[in-house]
């Protein structure tokens, strides 16, 4: 009888089976009734459960106590993971844990489904819990066992959320890093870097590159008329605009305030130009919609190439291209005027 269940719990993913009363009982006493068992498995700080063939929960150590109102082993007896933990898709079924959409994607059961079928496993999993209970990240481990001619399965779970949390703050932290926080492009730090190894590369191959130094007109006139939230507005725009006619191989930055920077790996001068047109020409066409105003975006862009014979260091490319900017700046002052 046994084993004709077990055959059916490893082959059908949905099996509503479950063993009765009897069947459990003799299951956690042939646990139990192994003292280094209960010595181990409490020593233990996570929680350990042991998992019949039908999945249903014949032992666990003392650490199912702190997951609600347990208090002895037969509040957990013949539940299943899902449904000891209060896993809120363990109920939307009739059959309970392992038998919903849900748990098709959840970690723990495709663990468990690969230890039915001897298969050690580690995964993770996100558990949503009912009653307003805080959702739980688990890392679950399935080993597969087997006391005399049954088989069960060691569920061991790890609770990470500390672990998630603090592996998102860090990717936070080091987004901070090298990303400027108000366009979401890298800051000027993370474009030093770059071009520093771009240098080291270009002397090697004897490859060209070309700085482009960009500047938003008119950036500290829309924040006298319209206010910062309008300003900082304009300078997203702006990103979409100039990120809009690069290619991924370049790298796009914030210079600082109102000015942009571009290295442009594998472009000459004449190619950077080019850009840098096509960057003034955008920004020419665009009106962005502020509140009801229609504020126009237009930049101002001055190229320079790398010179293998002239520049000991990238703050050389940057100032001819600055020198540059300036002088395209007020040259289409000088038109607008006209």
């Amino acid at each position: 009888m046994i084993e004709e269940k077990s055959k059916e719990a490893r082959t059908e993913y949905a099996s509503a089976e479950r063993m009765d009363r009897e069947a459990l009982l003799h299951q956690y006493l042939l646990w139990t009734g192994q003292i280094s068992t209960i010595l181990i498995s409490n020593s233990i700080p996570g929680l350990i459960l042991i998992l019949n063939e039908c999945r249903q929960i014949v032992y666990s150590n003392d650490r199912f106590m702190e997951l609600g109102n347990y208090t002895s082993y037969e509040d957990y007896l013949g539940l299943r993971p899902g449904e000891l933990i209060n896993c809120t898709h363990a109920f939307e079924t009739d059959s309970g844990c392992g038998t919903t959409r849900f748990c098709a994607t959840c970690g723990a059961v495709n663990a468990i489904l690969n230890s039915l079928n001897g298969i050690k496993d580690v995964q993770e999993c996100l558990i949503e819990r009912g009653n307003g209970a805080l959702p739980l990240n688990f890392r679950v481990w399935t080993t597969p066992v087997e006391i005399g001619l049954e088989k069960f399965i060691i569920f061991t779970v790890q609770d990470i959320s500390l672990e998630k949390e603090n592996s998102r703050l860090l990717e936070q932290v080091q987004r901070l890093a090298i990303m400027d926080p108000l366009t979401e492009i890298y800051n000027r730090r993370v474009f030093f870097d770059v071009a520093n190894r771009e240098i080291v590369r270009s002397i090697r191959y004897h490859n060209p590159f070309s700085v482009v130094m960009i500047d938003l007109d008119r950036l500290k006139q829309v924040n006298d008329n319209y206010g910062h939230p309008a300003g900082d507005a304009i300078l997203k725009e702006a990103v979409k605009v100039i990120r809009a006619n690069l290619r991924e191989i370049d790298t796009f930055a914030r210079y600082g305030g109102d000015e942009f920077i571009l290295l442009l790996p594998e472009t000459g001068l004449v190619g950077g130009k080019k850009v840098a047109n096509r960057i003034m020409a955008s920004g020419d066409a665009t009106i962005y919609t502020f509140k009801d105003f229609e504020i126009p975006v237009a930049f101002s862009a001055g190229v320079a190439e790398f010179e293998f014979d002239g520049d000991h260091d990238i703050d050389d490319v940057i100032a001819r291209a600055d020198k540059e900017l300036y002088l395209v700046k007020n040259q289409r002052k000088q038109i607008q005027l006209d």
